[in-house]
């Protein structure tokens, strides 16, 4: 086959180009914010404490250094804080889950517009609005700077995450399999384990991902709810802000190691994600 017999691509008209290239400058402004806060993080953890507060900053010009790792470290017992995080997260993740999946299933299956209602009006409310209840329920019983304390005022953010990215999966799923199930005799309860979620599996991983994100990252609960034992590395980072001063090394060394893993977990999962995210828009 000669270079002539080659199918020819289309060209993209220049009025399409023009719009893609407007496209990614607009992305590009919108994430330079971002991106320049996780640059100015990750170089001051490298950073000598003298170097950081130089003016003009030093954006590149600095020899690095791991000390403020070190030094994070030593004064922090971080793998404890560590599994505090994760343990918590998937706690309450895989708890939104057990949860929000039936109550999403009956949003959308019976069109349950009052209980949708009512858990986006508490999803809409600033968590602090919960703090002081939360903190008065949880001394009552006993409970306060317990893991349970945790996991169930984290369920504040996952449960009504879950309900809203679930109910757009149980929506796209044909009526007519439920009603199929139902009438070979599955049940309700059966026509909801194996039909609904099977076919909505997509929707949980993203669920139970961006849960998972959400507690990891959260700090007012875990600041006033946890103790020394289930501290959590966010609140972590609290302890080097002083009464006179700020440790900023040390700081943005614990900052980037919270942030890398959520990160890298965004990446790898972020096709699920996107779906989550825009299955109510392309139904």
């Amino acid at each position: 086959m000669t270079s002539s017999d080659q199918p020819r691509r289309p060209r993209m008209r220049p009025r399409t180009v023009l719009r893609m290239i407007a496209l990614y400058a607009i992305l590009l402004i919108l994430l330079l914010p971002a991106g320049f806060v996780f640059f100015w993080m990750v170089s001051s953890s490298l950073k000598q404490g003298v170097d950081i507060y130089t003016m003009p900053p030093k954006w590149l010009s600095f020899e690095p250094t791991l000390d403020n790792y070190e030094r994070a470290f030593e004064r922090t017992p971080f793998l404890r804080y560590a599994f505090n995080s994760a343990f918590i997260a998937t706690a309450s993740s895989l708890l939104g889950l057990a949860i929000g999946l039936p109550a999403a299933y009956t949003i959308a299956r019976y069109n349950q517009k009052r209980l949708a209602v009512s858990l986006l009006t508490a999803r809409l409310l600033p968590a602090v609005a919960f703090l002081v209840p939360f903190f008065i329920l949880f001394t009552q019983v006993g409970l306060v700077g317990s893991y349970p304390a945790l996991i169930l005022a984290h369920l504040l953010v996952t449960f009504p995450l879950t309900v809203f990215i679930m109910v757009n999966f149980f929506e796209a799923v044909p009526s007519e399999l439920y009603e199929a199930g139902e009438v070979d005799g599955a049940g309700k309860i059966g026509v909801f384990f194996r039909i609904a979620l099977p076919l909505t599996k997509t929707g949980m991983v993203t669920s139970g991902i961006l849960a998972f994100i959400f507690s990891w990252n959260d700090f007012k609960m875990a600041l006033v709810l946890s103790n020394a034992e289930t501290r959590t590395l966010p609140v972590a980072v609290y302890n080097f802000v002083h009464e006179a001063s700020l440790e900023w090394g040390p700081m943005m060394a614990y900052a980037t190691v919270i942030t890398v893993p959520i990160i890298v977990l965004t990446l790898l999962a972020q096709k699920h994600i996107v779906t989550g995210m825009t299955m109510g828009s392309i139904k």
